[in-house]
Formats: C-alpha cells, structure tokens, sequence
C-alpha cells in the first residue's frame, strides 16, 4: 500500500475532464484523442492554474529564499534570469528575517515587510546602516526587493536576508508531466477543467451549472483545508502611529 505516491499526467486530467463533459467514451485513451482537442485543453488547464495563483497562497509553494546582501545596493532583482538571485519570480512575501553569519549559532532577527506605500513614505531610502525592513515589488518575469535601511559593509558582510516568500504554480507543457499540486487537489483540477471547457463544447445549461458547482465545491474545500492552524498575533503598526501623529 501507499499514501502519497498516486499522481496523474497532464493528459490523464484531460481525458478524465472530457469524461466529465461525456464527449469521449470511457474506452477512450489520451492517445485516441484528436492532437488538437489535447492542446486546447492543455492551453484551458494552464490558464485556470495560472488565475489559481491570485486565489490565495498554496503552502507547498511557499520557500525560503536566501538573498545576499551588497554594500550601498538597495534594490536586488530575483527571477529565473536573475541577476541578484537567479530562482523563480516571488509573488509574495510572506516574512523575512536578517541572519547573523558571524555568531554560532546563527540569530535570526525578524524584518519588518511593508507595503508600498510603507516604502514611499520612508525617508531617506538610500542611507546605509543596518536593514530593518523589506518591500517586495512583484513584477512579470521577475521581483525586486527594495531593502531599508541600505546596508553597510559590515551589514553586508556578516548578515543574509531569509525571505518565506511564496514562488509561482508551475506550467504543465508536456503530455507526461505531472501537476505542480499535491495528490489531495487531483480532483480539483479535473472538476475545474472541466468546468472551464464547458462552454466551449456547448454542454446544456443544467450540466454546465452542476459541472461549475462540482468545480467550486472541491476547489473550496482544498482553499479551506490548505491553510496553517497556528494562531495569528495582530499588533498596531508603530511606524504609521507615528507617521499619522
């Protein structure tokens, strides 16, 4: 027996979506299929997984990042051409902490991440020092990391940015790839192709409605369950306390 081994291709989702819409019989194989239905509804499936993205953060996209830090650099751009960090674009970030490398063991110190206008209303961007706060400005093939204050050589030297930050779904281009999801939301993903292709085979109203109920249910309850249970602090801001003063 096994857990977490079961995975489906790429092509597997798409039969098992047409199956759904009844425009293929079950005798049918991804290889019987016309080439050209498979990609059309491989271009359906990475649409839908791309505006998955926007719908809240997946955890097992969520990675650590380490970023090295430049004397008097305060802006460091990450994506897959680099050139501060070559790893996939950050679309979030999640928490940030500076590690200090010259001590055993290492201490971590909590940053502050901010928004942009956070940013904007700093003052003097560019003085160096020790860095207390990260921005994050998502791009579209990479991000930049906007650091305050700008670090000096000894911040430079014996410290390192660890950001959580939440990295992008990948794309499933090739017949025998496999979903960048876990195995529990397998069944998301044919429900929903087959919700987003409805349309496009002409299925009636009353099947088109139960396909996109059956498509939110499942996607829901993986949105419900795919969350941390540890509790969650708020405080008020005191750096905007003491801007609005």
């Amino acid at each position: 027996m096994s857990v977490a081994t079961y995975v489906v291709t790429r092509d597997q989702i798409i039969l098992s979506a047409l199956r759904k819409l009844t425009v293929v019989e079950p005798s049918d194989t991804a290889s019987t299929i016309d080439a050209s239905v498979v990609t059309n509804c491989a271009q359906a499936l990475n649409l839908m997984i791309k505006q998955w993205m926007s719908e809240g953060i997946k955890l097992w996209t969520v990675q650590v990042y380490t970023l090295t830090l430049v004397a008097s650099q305060t802006s460091y751009t990450i994506g897959p051409a680099g050139p501060d960090l070559v790893a996939d674009k950050p679309l979030r970030l999640i928490q940030c902490v500076l590690r200090n490398n010259s001590v055993t063991p290492y201490i971590d110190i909590p940053m502050q991440v901010i928004s942009k206008n956070e940013y904007m209303l700093l003052g003097s961007k560019f003085s160096t020092g020790f860095v207390n706060s990260v921005y994050l400005n998502p791009g579209l093939t990479s991000s930049v990391v906007q650091v305050f204050l700008t670090p000096d050589t000894n911040t430079a030297t014996n410290y390192t940015l660890l950001m959580t930050v939440q990295r992008p779904l990948y794309d499933i281009s090739s017949a025998s790839d496999t979903p960048d999801f876990p195995n529990e939301w397998l069944n998301a993903l044919v429900w929903g192709l087959a919700d987003e292709l409805a349309i496009e085979y002409g299925l009636p109203v009353n099947h088109r409605q139960e396909l996109m109920l059956k498509a939110e249910k499942y996607r829901n309850q993986l949105m419900d369950w795919d969350v941390e249970y540890e509790s969650t602090f708020f405080q008020p801001n005191s750096r905007m306390l003491q801007h609005y003063r």
